[in-house]
């Protein structure tokens, strides 16, 4: 068992080094929680895209700031291209176009839903 002088020391150690991708990681587990539960309660599903939405210019500005995602061409100046890193990073397009596709359609979802109870 730990004193509690051992507990607080190991308190206040530094954050694991991956805690950021940990963090946009359960982020993104929970906007998909949230759009699957969108089938039944188009609220939650709204939520949800939105989350997504918020979460691609998240993940995009780690285009710019990680180191090798966009290489200079060799000879030419000031003309670069991304790398497959920077690629990788740049499949969230497609979960953009889901998120506002999804919106929509839990928007509209909503609407008949509350159209309907009154």
């Amino acid at each position: 068992m730990r004193s509690p002088t051992e507990r607080l020391i190991r308190f206040n150690q530094p954050a694991r080094p991956y805690i950021g991708s940990d963090i946009i990681g359960l982020t993104e587990l929970a906007a998909a929680i949230l759009l699957i539960a969108g089938y039944m309660k188009p609220k939650a599903g709204i939520i949800g895209g939105l989350i997504g939405t918020l979460m691609f210019f998240v993940t995009s500005t780690m285009v710019i700031t990680t180191p090798g995602a966009i290489i200079s061409v060799p000879g030419i100046h000031h003309m670069r291209y991304m790398s497959f890193l920077g690629l990788f990073l740049f499949k969230d397009v497609i979960s953009l176009g889901v998120c506002f596709y999804l919106i929509s359609y839990f928007g509209r979802k909503a609407i008949l839903s509350e159209n309907q109870s009154q």
